[in-house]
């Protein structure tokens, strides 16, 4: 199972290289895949990581909103229904 600080940091590396998040379906695998191999591409190119983070925070702190929510409205849906 994929751990929260690696599909973070995955997302994280293929923001820096793609430009966006990680496709909420993908599975565990494929993050863990996604980590070891951006995280190979991108070891010791400092100049990128200075300003491909620009807006990550905030894509990132969006995605965890949306995918909480999701989550409660079905928890709330299926518990009191």
């Amino acid at each position: 199972m994929c751990t929260p600080f690696v599909r973070k940091e995955a997302n994280r590396l293929n923001w820096l290289i793609k430009g966006q998040l990680i496709n909420r379906a993908e599975s565990d695998e494929t993050v863990e895949k996604l980590y070891d191999s951006y995280f190979k591409r991108l070891w010791n190119n400092s100049e990128r990581s200075e300003y491909g983070m620009i807006g990550f925070e905030a894509a990132y702190k969006a995605r965890e909103a949306e995918v909480l929510n999701e989550e409660l409205s079905y928890v709330a849906h299926r518990g009191y229904d």
